[in-house]
């Protein structure tokens, strides 16, 4: 009398095993990473503009800090989406025997990217690279020393990036991620003018992060 009944409780065996597999290999699907570093912004447009002034001196500073702060989901156990907000900044000045003006460059990409595992070396150390594409919020504040005057000039653009990186799990849901990035950016236009000067966030940079998982 009970044979009949042994198929039905493998199949409930068999599915059970499924469905716990399923929740270990999704387990945690969200995590959040905060990160600093450097960046290196060559500013071409800007410093071929700047570099173009008569009797100038042009000078900008690299590399600057940055920070960034991002939310990810993980889609099975090697794929992940995240969304994320960076702030960069940077300075320039040129000097002219009559002024100097110090320009401060900010931008604020907001990013939605991928992130894809590749083999595991262990259960601690796993190598990653990733991409994504970024919307720019970008400021310039221009500042001469004749006249004390600050002029504001705020503007937009797209940039996209590729990464390499390492996933460090020293305790449980808790990772140390060191990552090199290569992004390039359109020129953020501050007016209508197809002419305009333009800032790049084209640049390089290197960063640490922590990430938490939950």
């Amino acid at each position: 009398m009970k044979s009949p009944h042994r198929p039905r409780t493998s199949a409930s065996l068999l599915a059970c095993f499924l469905c716990a597999f399923f929740l270990k290999a999704n387990a945690q699907p969200i995590s959040i990473q905060a990160s600093a570093g450097y960046v290196y912004l060559p500013l071409n447009d800007w410093s071929n503009f700047a570099s173009n002034i008569a009797n100038a001196s042009y000078s900008k500073i690299n590399p600057n800090s940055y920070w960034a702060f991002s939310v990810y989901y993980s889609i099975g156990s090697n794929h992940s989406i995240y969304v994320g907000i960076e702030r960069i900044r940077t300075s320039a000045s040129s000097t002219t025997p009559v002024a100097t003006v110090n320009w401060d460059f900010q931008g604020i990409p907001i990013t939605f990217g991928y992130e894809y595992k590749l083999i595991t070396f262990n259960e601690t150390f796993t190598p990653v690279v990733g991409a994504g594409i970024s919307y720019f919020i970008s400021k310039v504040e221009g500042r001469d020393n004749v006249f004390n005057n600050t002029t504001p000039r705020k503007g937009s653009g797209f940039g996209v990036h590729l990464s390499l990186g390492l996933r460090w799990e020293f305790v449980q849901s808790l990772s140390l991620v060191p990552q090199a990035r290569y992004r390039y950016s359109d020129g953020m236009a501050f007016t209508d003018n197809s002419n305009d000067i333009k800032v790049e966030f084209t640049g390089f940079d290197i960063s640490t992060g922590l990430s938490w998982a939950f």
